[in-house]
């Protein structure tokens, strides 16, 4: 689903609800101009917390096909890690495309060393429209394996319950735990 078409459905709710744009937007923690702009299509790109807020204050949640399977997309028979799996020309330039905009901390090419590290930070903080092309170009089966490979600090606790469900890895209610740093074995030194 587009985000244009998300708009929508959040405005036909709002009203719904006999709820203000200002009333909604400061639920949300967000500006009533981004959310005029989200309402009427303006707004081509949010990110995924500001938008699962708005639809959750709405009683709605955001839906699995909100990530698209590739048209013509083959799924893999084995579920065996696809990390050694080369990656097409246009897998790594999107991969180095998002890696400028998410992780903005080093360059692009020292952060496509470690694919998956990229594709969680899209996962956890991206745009839906920047979700949905690494889910067209790279396939779910990518995604889930991001999740399955995931170190601590890669995903937000709401996001990692969220793409557990959405990817069809758990039902809701029984999300695996988040991975979580170790305590260190040593006292700190007095």
């Amino acid at each position: 689903m587009e985000l244009a078409a998300i708009g929508k459905t959040i405005r036909a709710a709002r009203l719904a609800r006999g709820l203000t744009q200002e009333r909604l937007a400061t639920m949300a923690g967000i500006s009533r101009g981004t959310l005029n702009g989200l309402e009427t299509g303006m707004v081509k790109e949010l990110g995924f917390h500001k938008l699962d807020t708005i639809l959750n204050i709405l009683g709605y949640d955001l839906a699995a096909e909100a990530i698209p399977q590739p048209p013509g997309a083959a799924r893999p028979r084995s579920s065996a890690c696809r990390s050694n799996r080369p990656w097409n020309s246009s897998a790594q330039e999107i991969l180095r495309r998002m890696a400028r905009r998410y992780i903005w901390w080093q360059t692009p090419e020292a952060s496509i060393k470690d694919p998956h590290r990229v594709i969680a930070q899209i996962m956890d903080v991206g745009t839906l429209e920047d979700i949905q092309q690494v889910a067209a170009v790279l396939g779910k089966r990518r995604m889930v394996d991001v999740l399955n490979h995931a170190r601590p600090g890669w995903f937000h606790p709401k996001s990692w319950a969220f793409w557990h469900t959405a990817l069809k890895r758990t039902s809701p209610g029984r999300i695996p735990p988040i991975p979580a740093r170790k305590r260190d074995a040593l006292p700190d030194p007095a």
